[in-house]
């Protein structure tokens, strides 16, 4: 089955590398190492550092990997608690203006990291066995395997983009 991000980002992702064929449990255990490797990756980081070509700094991808985390977990939770699968999508630049990613401290951003990826999996947990699918209104019917790829390749991608700054 092609996913959505497959035929949007390219499978291979074009820029990033990853790989939409990982099954569930990979892609679930590199959601849930992302607050370590983060951290890692970030030791002795400042968190302002940016790369030329792109927008934020590395403490906002940290936030929105967060968000992002949260904000799927919330959607699982409400398809699972009241069968409500209607997702409203938001603008990302606009939820870290309104969250003041560049403002927020880089240890914040990782704490908020680890707890994000916790949600994740007690979400995941709560939703059992179930098939869930998601309505979205952008990108259409998502299953809960297509979630999950979705989710991994937003904290591999955001990784990519941090080691990129932290090398310019």
């Amino acid at each position: 089955m092609t996913t959505w991000g497959a035929r949007n980002y390219g499978d291979p992702c074009r820029e990033c590398g990853f790989s939409w064929s990982i099954s569930r449990k990979e892609a679930n255990a590199l959601i849930l190492d992302a607050p370590r490797r983060y951290a890692e990756l970030l030791d002795g980081a400042d968190g302002d550092t940016r790369h030329p070509a792109l927008t934020w700094s590395v403490k906002a991808y940290v936030c929105h990997v967060a968000d992002n985390l949260r904000n799927w977990a919330e959607r699982i939770m409400n398809a699972t608690a009241s069968g409500q699968t209607l997702i409203w999508p938001f603008d990302q630049d606009d939820l870290a203006e309104l969250r003041g990613y560049e403002h927020m401290p880089l240890q914040t951003a990782l704490w908020s990291l680890g707890h994000s990826a916790n949600i994740w999996e007690d979400a995941l947990a709560s939703s059992g066995d179930r098939d869930l699918v998601l309505d979205h209104p952008e990108r259409g019917l998502l299953s809960a395997d297509e979630v999950m790829l979705m989710v991994a390749h937003d904290t591999a991608h955001h990784e990519w983009d941090i080691r990129r700054s932290l090398g310019s």
